[in-house]
């Protein structure tokens, strides 16, 4: 007797509206699943109805399903001739992540340096004209930044030469602004795509530390990131989330190879899998991959609301959440490929997602499970 298996959802799948129907709080989804032909079919002893034939003496059934908790077990099981075969997959919802937006800025270093280099001088961080900016976007959309931070830029600065003395200052602001670890510095380009454990485990700690030092715990409490280049080992992965990283941050595309790239340690049905979708759990590692939906430095300023509105439009099934994400160098006139747009790119891109309804947040308080107590 042939297996049965989940067509969809798949095991990890994070469920939002656009995958079925959302009645009142109740999201109705109709699960697809591929079991020998002629059995009896149900999915937690509801049964599931035939579709068509499929191959290998294989039939599609069909069932719709509620799909009401943060984590959700699904029993599928086909009887046939006195035999039975099962799967059992697990599948989410987060209810808060839908309509929400977020904004990262990777490679952040020279911003550290020129806080550090005008401590004499500035008496606050937005003094700064890079963490001015940032201010200005939260004081117009609330919009909440997420900045991943490298240890030294390798010409001469690392974070053990930032001062404390904007401490109070990086606290009173962490309900809006996180610093967390990004690399240890932008060089080789895809540092951790063969590290072990330990190397991840030092790095995190060694960026963190002193986070903690010159910002405080508050501008930490996250529990996601973007690493760079968003590609480590599966045993990197674990060394992230002993530190109490459980959602990791990419884009889930492919090399010129045709392998992953900027997907961890994602295999490349898994790495396919994530590009279309918001969400995807690891469910044997405990890890929660989100995509981030546009690199902003990587558009043009008049292309940027036509391809939100792709997105939105075309493309729903990764338009729950809005990951958007830039990078640090292209604010400062001495990097090569500087962008004298840099702040209208950004204001653009939170400015479309407030006008289509999407709320401010950071990814690591829209993935939490929600107690009811």
């Amino acid at each position: 007797m042939n297996d049965i298996r989940f067509l969809f959802p798949i095991d990890g799948d994070v469920l939002m509206p656009a995958d079925g129907e959302l009645i009142g709080e109740s999201l109705k989804v109709k699960a697809k699943l591929s079991a020998p032909a002629e059995s009896r079919v149900t999915v937690n002893e509801e049964e599931a109805v035939f579709v068509e034939r499929g191959e290998d003496g294989n039939a599609v059934y069909e069932i719709t399903l509620s799909i009401d908790g943060y984590r959700n077990a699904l029993d599928a099981r086909a009887e046939k001739d006195g035999e039975t075969v099962s799967q059992v997959i697990y599948v989410y919802r987060f209810k808060n992540a839908y309509k929400k937006y977020r904004l990262a800025i990777d490679d952040i270093i020279w911003s550290m340096r020129e806080l550090a280099e005008k401590k004499d001088e500035y008496k606050s961080i937005f003094q700064s004209p890079f963490f001015a900016l940032f201010k200005r976007l939260h004081d117009d959309f609330k919009t909440c930044v997420h900045m991943n931070i490298y240890y030294t830029d390798m010409e001469g600065f690392d974070l053990t030469m930032m001062p404390d003395c904007y401490k109070e200052e990086f606290t009173e602001n962490s309900n809006w602004l996180k610093l967390t670890f990004h690399a240890y510095a932008n060089e080789p380009s895809r540092i951790y795509r063969f590290s072990p454990y330990s190397v991840l485990y030092r790095d995190y700690n060694l960026v963190t530390n002193e986070i903690l030092r010159f910002a405080g715990p508050e501008v930490m409490n996250t529990s996601a990131n973007g690493l760079h280049y968003g590609e480590t080992t599966v045993e990197g992965a674990r060394a992230l989330r002993a530190c109490g990283i459980n959602c990791l941050v990419g884009y889930y595309v492919f090399d010129s190879n045709g392998d992953p790239y900027v997907s961890y340690y994602l295999n490349k049905e898994q790495t396919l899998h994530c590009f279309d979708r918001d969400f995807w759990v690891d469910n044997k590692e405990g890890i929660i991959f989100s995509k981030d939906k546009m690199v902003i430095d990587a558009f043009k300023l008049e292309d940027i609301r036509p391809r939100l509105n792709y997105l939105r439009d075309e493309r729903p099934t990764e338009a729950g959440i809005m990951n958007f994400v830039t990078h640090e160098q292209y604010f400062y006139p001495r990097f090569s490929a500087y962008q004298p747009d840099y702040e209208n790119k950004i204001r653009t891109a939170c400015a479309w997602a407030s006008e289509n309804g999407y709320k401010p947040c950071f990814i690591s308080d829209v993935i939490k499970e929600q107690y009811p107590y």
